[in-house]
């Protein structure tokens, strides 16, 4: 089974190229790495296929789901930017609590279980974090405020 297909996947904005006619499928157990200078459309490609834009033409689905037509596909998937961007100021926990408040969420236990997993300091302060650990952070909050 394929996981992800897109055929001729195409998005224009207005009369700028962002991608045109993406093929690719990735089959289940399957990793892929998305790679390619600035400006190649990576970007572009995966915010079409977690449906937050919408293709010009073409077809994307992830689980079989159309990133178009199925809001409900993005509950099977996640995305992390390459960059991310916080408070520096501010304490991983203080973060990751600040980050569920407003999913209205309970995330204490899962965020010590991911801490420990991840090998996480919870009271480092951002600024004080490695490239790498700011990514765990990133990880943790996103992991702990999409839970069902």
């Amino acid at each position: 089974m394929n996981v992800i297909e897109l055929k001729n996947l195409t998005k224009h904005y207005g009369q700028a190229r962002g991608i045109v006619d993406v093929n690719l499928t990735v089959a289940e157990g399957e990793v892929f790495g998305f790679v390619g200078p600035n400006g190649a459309g990576k970007s572009t490609t995966i915010r079409t296929m977690l449906g937050l834009i919408h293709p010009t033409s073409g077809t994307a689905t992830i689980f079989g789901k159309s990133c178009s037509a199925s809001p409900e596909m993005r509950t099977d998937v996640g995305y992390l930017r390459s960059e991310v961007f916080y408070y520096d100021g501010m304490r991983v926990m203080d973060l990751l609590l600040y980050s569920a408040s407003f999913y209205k969420k309970d995330c204490i236990r899962r965020i010590h279980e991911l801490a420990e997993v991840m090998d996480l300091d919870l009271m480092k302060k951002i600024d004080d974090l490695s490239f790498g650990n700011k990514k765990k952070s990133a990880l943790c909050r996103d992991c702990c405020t999409n839970l069902s």
